[in-house]
Formats: C-alpha cells, structure tokens, sequence
C-alpha cells in the first residue's frame, strides 16, 4: 500500500509536530488550525501563516477555541478557568525551535506583565495562569504564588 490509505490518515494532515503523538482534539477556523493535546503532554500545536508554535497548556483543561474578528483577531480558548487568551501561554517553540526571550511577530498579541492589575474577570484569570507559569519555572515561591493568587481572587 502507499503512504495513506482508506484506514490511515494522510501525512499531511499531521501538520503538528510528530513526538507530541496523536491530538485529544483538533480544529480550524480563519486559516488557523490547532491540536490539542491532554494529560501528561499539556501542549497546544496552533498553525498560522504557515508557521506551527507549540505552546504549554499549563494546568488548563482546553474545551474549546474561539478567534475574535476584526483588526486585533486573537485567539481565545476556554477551560476551567473561563474564557482564556492564547497569548497567556508560555511559547515552547515556534517550527521546531526554541523562541528567543522577546518574540516580536507572535500569532496572537503579547501577554500583559504577570504583576499587572487586572481590570476584568478574564484579566484575573489570565494572570493567575502566568502565576502558573512562573510558579512552575521556580520563579515564585509557594508562599508568592499563594498570596498573590488569593489577592487576584478576591478582585472576582
């Protein structure tokens, strides 16, 4: 047989990277496609404009993607914690390669400093998930991590 067939799918419809394995879920909208992948991978693979970034999912449970219309046109996703920007995520790579420390064209517009005062439910939501982020890095101790995430939840 050759490279697909009817019970196999088509190498090129696994555009994500092939160490992360098979996706939990998979979609597109506006000529960007993501792959969503649960449990121990905790990686989201998006394509657009022909470049794949892979991004950390933290501790988010993804239920689904929605893309804002209009100039700004940035991806949002939804887990337990609400309605999410993309550009929250830490950035694990961008086609295969480590991202520089300051990326300037990324696919969705650059996340706000980790200390900045939410002014919405969806900004205290985007930061604890940096909190996250840094907590996990060892940036911030149990104690930091604790007291600035209760002084976020009280603002809800």
């Amino acid at each position: 047989m050759g490279a697909s067939s009817l019970f196999v799918p088509a190498p090129a419809s696994n555009w994500w990277p092939a160490d992360l394995g098979a996706p939990s879920a998979t979609g597109s909208q506006n000529n960007v496609r993501y792959a969503y992948y649960f449990a121990n991978a905790r990686r989201l693979a998006v394509e657009t404009f022909g470049q794949v970034w892979i991004y950390d999912t933290l501790d988010h449970q993804i239920g689904g993607f929605l893309q804002q219309q209009g100039g700004g046109g940035s991806i949002l996703f939804t887990s337990q914690y609400g309605t999410v920007n993309l550009s929250s995520l830490p950035v694990v790579s961008i086609d295969g390669r480590t991202p520089p420390c300051q990326i300037s064209s990324a696919p969705a517009p650059a996340p706000k400093p980790a200390l900045s005062t939410p002014s919405s439910e969806h900004d205290v939501f985007a930061a604890i998930a940096r909190l996250v982020a840094l907590h996990g890095k060892g940036i911030l101790t149990d104690d930091e991590y604790a007291r600035k995430k209760s002084e976020l939840l009280s603002r809800l």
